[in-house]
């Protein structure tokens, strides 16, 4: 009898075990969408991924007749934004609920990998009643998902609104039903500053961010505020070690506010070396690198300011765009190196209304962007490049037709 007993307790329990197997399983959901896009430009642009990004229009130039050299119509068609999403909830772990994203599309790190599958979400979620833990690649703390331009275009107003997507570990704190806190570690991923690609890793210094938010039904508003470090060498030109280090800070505000089917959001940012976001400015040397091996380094100061009025109903969207962005100044004494993104732009502007139609899973949407940049005379600049003249503003109109399927 006790043969039969042992021989038979597994497989009595054998139901239980699976099913308990089963229960610790996470629910696994695939979600994503198709995309199609036609644009055309009328102005020579900066740009990328077969101008999926777009920044803004060039500086004039004139050939020997006369002729602007950049006054040419551009056409293209895309599908990189095919975007697959992978999300994984459960089971429950230290106390919190469990969730795993993972999320790609086919825009390539750079020009050069365009096409190639990326990582643009990455991370693991745990959260508890009052507070949460993420670590992984997703949006930089800068990037607010509850208050962003929702624009036809990719890029959700780039380069006035940021764009940055970077690993990094953030813990949030709840202090109210409409109040939290979060604080952040990050280092740069494909999103990193123009210039030397390990500076940041380099300095041994992660970025820094906190962040504070307000919540209700209709009103929305948060403030971010954040300090990196990048050290661009490790050695000078004449051989001798250096360690050199460069700080910068970001500094953004913004505010979402729901009538009904009306949105209307507004953002102001300031900050120095903005380009890891996708944004104009940069820095260079503060000393003449002809003249000084070992030299300091300093920062351009950018401003941009954005606000996105929209329409939203189950079949229609109807909204504009707005943004204008300036390089302000430098910190000290300015000698170009390349490690900037717009250098000599004093300012730049775009204004872009869209029209979006859906049914059912599917939307058409339509948006024309007007971008013009103001370049600086670079014979003009003092020491901290401020210009005293400038050109008169380079326009593009782009106009862009997208058509998506989300699953």
């Amino acid at each position: 009898m006790k043969k039969l007993l042992l021989l038979f307790l597994p497989v009595m329990f054998l139901p239980a075990l699976l099913i308990a197997q089963e229960t610790e399983q996470p629910s696994v959901t695939l979600s994503g969408f198709v995309r199609y896009e036609m644009f055309f430009d009328t102005y020579e642009s900066v740009a990328t991924r077969d101008g999926e990004v777009y920044l803004y229009p060039l500086r004039e130039n004139l050939d020997v007749n006369g002729d602007d050299l950049n006054n040419n119509f551009k056409l293209n068609m895309l599908g990189l934004q095919a975007r697959p999403t992978i999300k994984a909830v459960g089971p429950n772990a230290f106390g919190a609920k469990v969730t795993g994203v993972l999320e790609g599309d086919f825009l390539g790190v750079s020009q050069a990998d365009s096409r190639m599958l990326r990582l643009r979400h990455g991370f693991l979620n745990l959260q508890w009643e009052k507070s949460a833990l993420l670590m992984g690649h997703t949006w930089h703390p800068m990037f607010v998902p509850e208050c962003f331009p929702a624009t036809v275009s990719m890029g959700a107003g780039v380069p006035f609104h940021v764009l940055n997507r970077t690993p990094q570990v953030r813990y949030t704190a709840k202090l109210g039903s409409s109040v939290s806190v979060m604080g952040a570690l990050l280092v740069h991923g494909y999103h990193k500053s123009v210039g030397p690609g390990e500076a940041q890793r380099n300095s041994g210094l992660p970025d820094a961010q906190f962040q504070f938010k307000f919540k209700t039904k209709n009103v929305f508003a948060s403030f971010t505020a954040g300090y990196k470090w990048l050290t661009p060498r490790l050695v000078t030109e004449g051989d001798v070690k250096t360690n050199e280090t460069i700080g910068s800070y970001n500094l953004a505000a913004n505010t979402k506010l729901s009538f009904g089917s009306v949105t209307f959001k507004l953002e102001g940012i300031y900050g120095q070396n903005l380009t890891n976001f996708v944004m104009i400015g940069g820095y260079g040397a503060a000393e003449n690198p002809l003249i000084v091996d070992d030299y300091s380094y300093t920062n351009i100061n950018t401003m941009s300011v954005w606000s996105d009025l929209a329409y939203n109903s189950k079949t229609l969207e109807v909204a504009v765009f707005g943004g204008f962005s300036s390089n302000v100044n430098a910190s000290d004494h300015y000698y170009s190196l390349g490690y900037a993104r717009g250098e000599n732009i004093k300012s730049i502007y775009r204004v872009s209304p869209r029209v979006v139609i859906k049914s059912g899973k599917v939307d058409f949407g339509i948006e024309y962007l007007m971008t013009a940049a103001k370049y600086g005379v670079v014979d003009s600049a003092d020491a901290r490049y401020r210009f005293t003249e400038v050109d008169s503003y380079t326009k593009n109109g782009r106009m862009i037709f997208s058509a998506r399927y989300k699953f």
